[in-house]
């Protein structure tokens, strides 16, 4: 497959996804100070790795809208900036450090919920140094499915790249496949 033919496919699958978190409306009852604990797959390479994601608060209404307004205004970099200034919680893979979670949603579904997340990717000074396409894709975004049981799966966009187009959020994923999230549970 070509590769711009990946892009589009990926772009389509996270300009929903995104769509779907900007318009998200939090759940009121949800505060945060939610742990889960999962195991991180890659489809391409076959390895996993434990994850866990903690969250701190969930992000407003208005927090979301004024970062939609900052991408819409200002472009990919300001939110880039912006969401330096903002931490819902963490993300830590296999025994690493955490790593800080920009902006938490939680909507309520007919069979349990879905908790987005979305933060400024590290850039490696491999990448930066080398100048990699990669570093075109600063953002990472994270979507997970619940059950009433709070257990679930979902799916990590580890790279990606935002701008919005007419008032549309678009993303473009760096990679052809979003590593899968398994075995969710709340802590």
């Amino acid at each position: 497959m070509e590769l711009n033919n990946i892009s589009k496919l990926s772009r389509t699958v996270m300009l929903a996804l995104l769509a779907a978190f900007v318009m998200a409306a939090a759940v009121p009852a949800q505060t945060g100070d939610e742990q889960f604990t999962a195991t991180l797959a890659s489809l391409q390479g076959g390895g996993t790795t434990p994850v866990v994601i903690h969250i701190d608060r969930y992000s407003s209404d208005a927090e979301v809208q004024k970062l939609a307004g900052i991408l819409n205004g200002k472009g990919p970099d300001a939110l880039r900036d912006a969401l330096w200034d903002l931490e819902g919680g963490y993300i830590r893979v296999g025994g690493g450090l955490g790593y800080p979670v920009a902006v938490a949603r939680s909507r309520q579904t007919d069979t349990g919920r879905v908790i987005r997340l979305m933060m400024d990717r590290p850039i490696s000074f491999r990448e930066s140094v080398s100048n990699s396409r990669s570093t075109d894709y600063p953002f990472g975004y994270i979507e997970i499915k619940l059950d009433r049981n709070g257990k679930g799966e979902g799916q990590f966009f580890a790279a990606a790249k935002v701008t919005m187009t007419a008032g549309t959020v678009d993303i473009e994923s760096y990679s052809p496949q979003p590593l899968r999230i398994l075995n969710v549970r709340k802590r």
